[in-house]
């Protein structure tokens, strides 16, 4: 075992930022002139693990802040294509959602790509039906 110190080399740094941006460890591995094995290797290594989880969990944290700052904005929106009559696949869908993020996901969903035209209103009615017990509650 070595007694060097578990620090990031600059190499192991800008290998974690290229992973954060989607780059393949083959492109990285040519990027930064090392061999694929030494890719693996450094990603084996537990300060390289903690610090790309926490560059991970950082930018889990920053896209929250963004979408929380407009989450009334969203759910507006989602409420409008709920209540638009011209597409009812999208109406569905979004009622669907709004319901799930309330009640949770059901165990029995409603397929929405049938093509039957009877099937499809049936699904409708008894989603309608669905809907309006959850609304009393």
């Amino acid at each position: 075992m070595s007694n060097l110190p578990d620090i990031l080399t600059r190499e192991q740094n800008d290998m974690i930022t290229y992973i954060i941006n989607g780059e393949s460890i083959t492109d990285i591995a040519k990027i930064l002139n090392v061999n694929r094995k030494t890719i693996y290797n450094w990603l084996n290594k537990d300060y390289v693990k903690v610090e790309l989880d926490k560059r991970r969990q950082e930018l889990t944290r920053q896209g929250n802040a963004i979408i929380l700052k407009d989450l009334a904005t969203y759910i507006r929106n989602i409420q409008a294509l709920a209540n638009d009559p011209s597409d009812k696949r999208t109406a569905l869908a979004a009622n669907q959602y709004l319901i799930n993020r309330i009640y949770g996901n059901p165990k029995d969903q409603i397929d929405v790509g049938q093509d039957n035209d009877d099937n499809k209103s049936e699904d409708v009615n008894i989603l309608s039906i669905k809907l309006s017990k959850y609304r009393k509650k």
